[in-house]
């Protein structure tokens, strides 16, 4: 199963230099439940993977945002009971003069056997 989501609180912590940089439609995402938020427990925190040091020392994941608590609901059951979800950037708009950008992503869902 297939869905489509948007990134909520990219415009925090320095997260819309990374996706200036760093987000590209089709780069690999990574979800990561948040158990211990204290703004809420279904948090989904959303990575892209980044160059470190200019790409010389690899890549690692750098947190762009989170679900929109909304939709964390269902996929944190999901996550939860085991399910897989993995996504990649399906588009992005992330001006200078865009305090918050703009991500979306393309989830998939595999349901347990």
């Amino acid at each position: 199963m297939e869905r489509t989501v948007i990134v909520a609180g990219t415009g925090f912590e320095g997260r819309g230099a990374i996706i200036r940089r760093h987000c590209r439609e089709g780069a690999s995402i990574l979800l990561k439940r948040e158990l211990q938020n204290k703004h809420d427990t279904n948090a989904i925190a959303v990575y892209l993977k980044t160059p470190r040091l200019f790409g010389l020392l690899g890549k690692s994941f750098t947190k762009i945002g989170f679900i929109k608590a909304n939709t964390a609901v269902s996929l944190a059951k999901k996550m939860d009971a085991g399910e897989k979800i993995t996504g990649l950037v399906s588009s992005y708009y992330a001006p200078p003069s865009r305090d918050h950008p703009r991500v979306t992503l393309k989830l998939t869902i595999e349901k347990l056997a």
